[in-house]
């Protein structure tokens, strides 16, 4: 019965609009808000970054003029002075600048020439605490000295002009009653011959501190000159970008160090306080920090958000693309997909119906041609899925007859052997009926039930029976000696005994004319942690025993990855190097084959492994025939 077909929106419409208010509007809201967020977000975290930046240079001027406030206070720690024309070392190191300036301990007619010097060898010595000191001065200005200058600079040796000098420092505003040190912005040092560069200026007042407390009067005022680089040098240490412009201001608004050099050595106050922030600029300041000094930076917000706003209009240039490309395919596809997939829903109902056949054509190469291809291949998977699992249920009852065939051929063979040994009793030879049966026990151990763990018991019987056949043939000359107390409670690997004892009458006794004996015990002992018993067993011979150089080979074989002693005609001992690796592989690396020999004495060697025990499954006798 054909189905009605409902009439609605089509497919085509409702892609159409699906796309544009689900999509496109959702898009644009969102982009929008992030460009937007974006810009917020980095201007947020470029204050932050420069503010942080700008606290950190000011706090390393900071300590930048603590080094030159340390300087200042040699006035005080000056420890040399003059007595009766000797330089001698006073204890009274606050006074002996005083003494220097007074004239105590100087000839009277050489008092000046004398003091000239003195103070000369101080500015030095001032000088000489940084390299970035250009000059030093001392002045003088009291009722009982008078007004004495003192200038020095290693960059030149003539000072030209006291004016200029003291008009540069502000020496006529100077507080002399002020016991801090004090900065003087930055000013030419032209007072100097040949020197021009830009310093600023440290100063502190002198006083004498002979007298009571609160009556220092005031003797002079140290002056030193720093080359401006200096604080350049603090800015460098901080990795700025070159788009910005600095300035080390003071309260009054004196420019000490900025990246204008216009603006530097000026009082730029005014033009400051008109300077805020915009949509064109960034203004970010430091805090005061302990000399007055704070940095302000000023960003162009053209120049500083360039990249991010290429970032963003070039967001807007795609988003613009994506939304017309959208658009314009959604048309296209809405179109395109309907006729598709209106016939992979009719072939998909004849596939339900067990149809397997089914075939989509393949028209395009894009999401539906592919899912088209797609449907095909499930289809013929399908149907080889099937086929292929009626041909494996053919095939695992072929093996399991080919099983049951392999069963007989160990059954064929026990029962051939039986009949000859039958037949050799017949015949009343009662050794050679008892080697067939040896050897047919020997046969049946190897290739009957496969069993990982055998008990030792039944590893011992086999050696005897090996035994036994090699007496039959070289009439009784190999004796076999077994003690293994519990040897029906304990498991061992299976076939691990009968190589060794072989090595043993190969290599041990047959090269001693094919006489001799071996000795196989087994005990249990106690590991020295306590955490699992070890079952030892060790088998011995009185043979021709091995020297050191075949002893260590025997010992490289063990530790090595070959699989037995290659010598020219064959391979040998691969029997102990199997049972060696199986114990390795079964319980670690710490268990194993362990050999000893002396020459003419015999061999030992000694197999451990931990002990595995089974109640319940023993002859209920120990073993320990001979």
């Amino acid at each position: 019965m054909e189905r009605k077909r409902r009439r609605g929106l089509s497919l085509y419409y409702k892609f159409t609009l699906a796309i544009i208010v689900i999509g496109l509007v959702p898009v644009v809201i969102l982009s929008t808000f992030l460009a937007n967020r974006m810009i917020e977000e980095y201007r947020k975290a470029l204050r932050s970054n420069y503010e942080q930046a700008a606290d950190y240079v000011a706090g390393s001027l900071e300590t930048m003029l603590d080094t030159y406030n340390t300087a200042s206070k040699m006035p005080y720690n000056y420890s040399y002075s003059i007595r009766e024309g000797y330089v001698v070392k006073d204890y009274l190191y606050f006074d002996n600048l005083r003494q220097i300036l007074s004239g105590e301990g100087y000839d009277s007619g050489e008092r000046e020439e004398k003091r000239a010097g003195d103070m000369a060898d101080f500015l030095e010595y001032v000088e000489s605490v940084d390299s970035y000191i250009s000059g030093t001065h001392f002045i003088v200005d009291n009722e009982a000295l008078g007004r004495m200058d003192f200038h020095y600079s290693a960059y030149s040796t003539f000072f030209k002009d006291e004016e200029r000098f003291e008009e540069a420092v502000r020496l006529e505003g100077l507080d002399k009653s002020s016991n801090q040190m004090m900065l003087v912005p930055t000013h030419a040092t032209g007072y100097f011959s040949g020197l021009s560069a830009p310093v600023f200026t440290v100063a502190r007042n002198y006083f004498d501190l002979r007298g009571e407390v609160g009556n220092t009067p005031y003797v002079g005022t140290l002056f030193i000159d720093v080359n401006v680089s200096r604080m350049e040098r603090v800015f460098r240490t901080v990795n700025f970008s070159d788009k910005e412009i600095f300035y080390v201001v003071n309260d009054d608004g004196d420019c000490f160090y900025s990246s204008d050099g216009n603006a530097m050595g000026r009082n730029i106050k005014e033009e400051l306080e008109g300077i805020r922030d915009t949509d064109r600029q960034l203004v970010l300041h430091s805090q005061k920090n302990g000399y007055g000094l704070h940095v302000m930076a000023v960003l162009d917000t053209a120049v500083a958000f360039g990249g991010i706003r290429s970032v963003q209009r070039m967001m807007y240039v795609f988003l613009a693309a994506a939304c017309l490309v959208l658009l314009c395919g959604s048309l296209f596809f809405s179109r395109k997909l309907t006729r598709p997939i209106r016939n992979m829903m009719e072939k998909m109902s004849e596939v339900e119906s067990g149809n397997f056949d089914i075939q989509l054509p393949v028209e395009s190469r894009d999401e539906i041609g592919i899912l088209s291809e797609r449907f095909n291949q499930m289809s013929s998977a399908l149907k080889a899925y099937i086929n292929q699992s009626y041909v494996a249920a053919i095939k695992q009852t072929e093996a399991e007859l080919t099983a049951l065939k392999s069963q007989i051929y160990p059954h064929f063979l026990y029962n051939t052997l039986e009949i000859i040994r039958m037949t050799a009793l017949e015949n009343e030879d009662v050794r050679v009926s008892e080697m067939i049966e040896a050897l047919s026990q020997q046969i049946h151990y190897l290739i009957g039930p496969v069993q990982d763990m055998v008990s030792l018991e039944k590893e011992l019987d086999i050696v005897r029976k090996y035994v036994y056949l090699l007496n039959c043939r070289i009439d009784g000359k190999v004796q076999l000696m077994t003690e293994a107390p519990g040897a029906g409670r304990l498991f061992v690997p299976k076939l691990i005994l009968q190589p060794i004892v072989e090595n043993a009458y190969v290599h041990g006794i047959k090269p001693k004319k094919g006489v001799g004996s071996i000795m196989v015990e087994a005990a249990v002992n106690d590991r020295e942690d306590g955490e699992k018993r070890i079952l030892e067993i060790t088998v011995m011979d009185n043979g021709v025993g091995m020297d050191q150089a075949a002893l260590d080979q025997i010992q490289e074989l063990l530790a090595g990855d070959e699989p037995g002693i290659k010598n020219e005609y064959n391979w040998q001992s691969i029997g102990m190097k199997n049972v060696h690796d199986r114990i390795r592989l079964l319980y670690g690396e710490e268990y194993g084959i362990r050999v000893t020999s002396t020459v003419g004495v015999g061999t030992m060697v000694r197999l451990l492994m931990p002990v595995t025990e089974r109640e319940g499954q023993t002859d209920g006798k120990d073993d320990t025939g001979r």
